[in-house]
């Protein structure tokens, strides 16, 4: 008598623990690092130009201020246009229309709280106030005093170059005017050779070309603005 044969089917049963691998791990890292690395770029390159973008906005818009300034005080007044005087021992010049007087000293940067000499630093750069008289022009007594007047530069700025001139006619006048915002180590004169491609800090700031040292570290912290024009005297003296 022969067994009956039974057929047994048994299911297959799997079992598979799916996670990543050492490899896999490495490259997502090194995926996310890449984003964060173009993310971090993209923030500081962003965050250079608004700085650059503002600070060159803020000084031409103070230069702007001071060339309408004195244009309109030069076509609207019938006041004699006073040359400016040669400069005192420390740099500081003037000059007066009418009784509107203008005190100066290029290069030097204003600043706020106690100023560093050293530094080529002041509490006063450019200053406007009212005078009787513009004989013997006090322009290093008023910068270094407290003036009653208006400072026409914005802390961190300097004026490289402050001109008004008179030209064939003689009612015509040609003002120029450089504000130059940043430190000293910021800037350089394209007259001195190779000044602009070095990062020392000595650059001679009493140059009428001051600019700023684009090639270097910092850049966005520094602007320079210069504007001209020629004004014609509307009113004369007597009108």
């Amino acid at each position: 008598m022969s067994r009956p044969h039974t057929r047994h089917q048994s299911g297959r049963r799997t079992n598979r623990q799916q996670g990543f691998t050492i490899i896999e791990l490495l490259i997502a890292t090194l995926v996310f690092s890449l984003v964060l690395i173009l993310i971090t770029v993209s923030v500081l390159t962003f965050t250079k130009s608004y700085f650059r973008g503002v600070n060159q906005s803020n000084t031409q818009n103070v230069a702007r201020t001071i060339l309408e300034g004195i244009a309109q005080s030069i076509q609207f007044t019938g006041d004699t246009v006073n040359p400016m005087l040669t400069p005192a021992g420390d740099g500081s010049q003037g000059f007066c229309i009418g009784n509107k007087r203008y005190s100066f000293i290029p290069g030097w940067q204003l600043m706020d709280g106690t100023p560093d000499a050293s530094l080529n630093q002041s509490k006063h750069a450019l200053v406007m106030d009212a005078s009787s008289s513009c004989n013997g022009l006090p322009a290093q007594a008023v910068l270094n005093g407290n003036p009653v007047g208006t400072e026409l530069l914005s802390p961190r700025m300097r004026l490289a170059k402050l001109k008004v001139e008179p030209t064939n006619d003689a009612t015509v006048w040609r003002i120029t005017v450089r504000v130059v915002f940043g430190d000293n180590d910021l800037l350089c004169s394209p007259s001195v050779p190779g000044d602009c491609q070095s990062p020392n800090t000595s650059s001679p700031i009493n140059k009428q070309d001051l600019t700023c040292k684009v090639a270097f570290a910092g850049s966005e912290y520094c602007a320079v603005s210069e504007l001209s024009t020629e004004v014609k005297k509307r009113i004369t003296a007597g009108q």
